[in-house]
């Protein structure tokens, strides 16, 4: 064979492997391209010619994403109505009203009717206690020594409505001032308060000074129970109990969760008449 001979077979075997090489690129080109199915996209990488999901990449590329969700988190029911509104629902959605948890969920894409919705596109608002409604509330029953019980009254006679905001705030007063008293005795008045006596001795010698001081059977409280939310008007029964010379005081608000439920059902009927959504009680789920 002579040397062009050689040569000829050369360049057409390097063409074949050019051919083989193109094709294997192409194939594998056509391997790793991004395939769409059912509207998810997927492509096969090395090595083992894994496959990766590249939907969410995909979507979050695009200007808007594909569909609704995530949740919000309002803090008061104007903003939920408003929030609600704007979505523009309610062929699709519920709403549902905890009254354990005091939450009103709008679930916008729920499983209504024949529709399987995804469920996580929400908005949720929370009844969350006032600051003056929770301390009311986690010394409700507690035992407190005389000048604990002055100055409890004392930091929070504004949640306490007249006449009885300036009687407490005398009887905390006249306890307050009295040091080194004794009570001896209690007495049932006609208009149903009780009256304590005492004797006070003053500077540690023999002479004493006696008094009374007359403790209301109960008060009112007018608070916000939840934040950004309406008045409220609650009773508590003052209690005392004598020990040996010594007295402690504590109240007893009037059915507290009465009070709560009262007012999470009226954020609960104000959405039901104001959003147009159908409301269920019960938690929302997953």
């Amino acid at each position: 064979m002579t040397e062009a001979e050689k040569l000829t077979r050369l360049q057409d075997g390097l063409g074949e492997v050019a051919k083989v090489a193109g094709t294997l690129s192409a194939l594998a080109g056509a391997v790793m391209e991004p395939r769409n199915v059912d509207g998810a996209h997927f492509l096969t990488l090395p090595p083992n010619y894994s496959h990766k999901d590249i939907t969410d990449l995909v979507e979050k590329a695009q200007p808007m994403r594909n569909r609704k969700s995530g949740t919000v988190c309002l803090g008061d029911v104007a903003s939920l109505l408003a929030y609600c509104a704007d979505q523009a629902a309610k062929e699709h959605g519920y709403i549902y009203a905890d009254p354990d948890s005091r939450t009103i969920t709008a679930v916008f894409n729920d499983q209504r009717g024949t529709v399987a919705g995804w469920r996580d596109h929400r908005a949720q608002f929370k009844a969350e206690y006032t600051p003056e409604f929770a301390k009311w509330l986690a010394n409700d029953k507690r035992q407190m020594d005389q000048t604990t019980f002055a100055e409890f009254i004392e930091d929070n006679v504004a949640d306490i409505p007249e006449p009885g905001a300036q009687l407490l705030l005398a009887v905390a007063t006249t306890i307050q001032a009295s040091t080194g008293i004794s009570f001896s005795s209690q007495k049932r008045l006609q208009d149903g308060q009780t009256q304590l006596t005492y004797t006070e001795t003053i500077e540690a010698r023999a002479t004493a000074a006696s008094g009374a001081i007359q403790i209301p059977k109960d008060f009112a409280l007018g608070l916000r129970i939840f934040k950004n939310g309406a008045g409220y008007k609650l009773t508590a029964r003052l209690k005392f109990r004598l020990a040996g010379g010594a007295v402690k005081f504590w109240y007893e608000l009037d059915r507290p969760e009465r009070s709560v439920e009262d007012a999470f059902a009226g954020y609960v009927e104000a959405v039901r008449k104001q959003s147009g959504y159908t409301v269920l009680i019960g938690a929302a789920g997953q």
